[in-house]
């Protein structure tokens, strides 16, 4: 009987401890820990919980963009970075963080991939989507000059003497 008691301890403490019980708060608080002693991959695992277990969750779209965040920054992983952007318009269409994700997949497409073409698709369904958000002006600017060299860039010629 005993033994049967330990044993049950042990399994509790062991699901407890995956992260099976933590709450979305507790999960995206350790990733961010995670994340900041350069652990990305263990960040991830516990950010994609967090979408997997709580998609209803409000910090759930924020869990998604730092996924996408991670693989762009951190990670250098451009492609897989841009699909976690698309993956947050898909899940979360009404986030907050939808502009953001779009303006990125754009923004690593012409600026870390060089591929114009798809930047201009990301950066034009922007400004029609988008028309009053903070970063317009910005998503304009890089439209204009999209594959310039900065020397070519009136406004940024300073920066290059």
């Amino acid at each position: 009987m005993k033994l049967i008691r330990i044993l049950t301890l042990m399994a509790v403490l062991v699901i407890s401890s995956c992260g099976l019980f933590k709450s979305a708060e507790d999960l995206f608080s350790k990733a961010e820990q995670k994340r900041n002693m350069g652990e990305a991959k263990a960040a991830l695992e516990l950010l994609q919980t967090i979408v997997d277990k709580h998609p209803e969750h409000e910090i759930a779209p924020d869990a998604q963009y730092l996924i996408a965040e991670i693989y762009y920054r951190d990670m250098r992983d451009f492609t897989t970075a841009i699909k976690q952007y698309g993956d947050l318009r898909i899940q979360f269409p009404d986030s907050k963080q939808v502009p953001f994700s779009l303006f990125m997949q754009g923004f690593i497409y012409a600026n870390m991939l060089a591929d114009f073409e798809n930047a201009k698709e990301y950066y034009t369904k922007f400004l029609e989507k988008y028309p009053n958000h903070e970063l317009y002006q910005s998503v304009g600017f890089e439209l204009k000059y999209l594959g310039r060299d900065i020397k070519e860039i009136p406004e940024l010629k300073h920066l290059t003497q």
